[in-house]
């Protein structure tokens, strides 16, 4: 965030008006924050769906490549895209496309696909700090969906099934992240409501 500092206008001008100079009683100043970049709020569940498939696969593309302690390679994480259905009861289900390349001296190795669903409601949203380390020495930063309950995420990876308690997206911009997390509460708290 900025911080503006602004002198009160009428105040300034009233004094000069007057003819005299401006004494330290007379100078009113205020100090207000103002966000770099505001946090969108959303009228309704499609709102939030249009931003988050716009925004999270062009989030993801300006990501660096992230080394998972242990391993000789870095990741980079590409959401291709991102989809909303709605469930028999009503429920919104997410389903998150998205690629991974492994690069080793920066040449690329291989690449791969994961797919992860679940039920807006079935999983409790928040930031996320991992592990994993940017090119700039970075902890990764994103969003966490972690189930209530049993696990909750049909992911497929590579072509395999699996089932999982947790998946996340990584977004190092912390505006974009910001932005990105709220639209997911924000169809979470509509889909609560209706």
């Amino acid at each position: 965030m900025r911080l503006l500092t602004m002198m009160i206008a009428v105040t300034l001008v009233a004094t000069l008006a007057e003819g005299s100079s401006i004494s330290s009683e007379a100078e009113v100043t205020t100090e207000v924050q103002m966000a770099d970049n505001l946090v969108p709020k959303f009228a309704s569940q499609r709102d939030a769906e249009a931003f988050l498939s716009d925004a999270l696969p062009a989030a993801t593309a300006a990501n660096p490549k992230y080394r998972t302690p242990g391993t000789d390679y870095d990741r980079r994480w590409l959401i291709r895209t991102i989809t909303f259905s709605r469930a028999e009861g009503g429920g919104v289900i997410v389903s998150a496309d998205e690629d991974f390349e492994d690069y080793r001296d920066g040449a690329l190795v291989s690449r791969g696909t994961h797919q992860a669903s679940f039920a807006i409601d079935d999983v409790k949203i928040s930031p996320e700090t991992a592990d994993d380390v940017s090119e700039k020495g970075e902890k990764a930063l994103g969003v966490l969906f972690q189930c209530v309950g049993a696990p909750c995420i049909h992911a497929v990876w590579d072509g395999h099934p699996s089932v999982s308690a947790r998946t996340d997206i990584y977004i190092q911009d912390s505006n974009q992240r910001e932005r990105i997390l709220s639209a997911f509460r924000a169809l979470q708290e509509k889909a609560a409501s209706r």
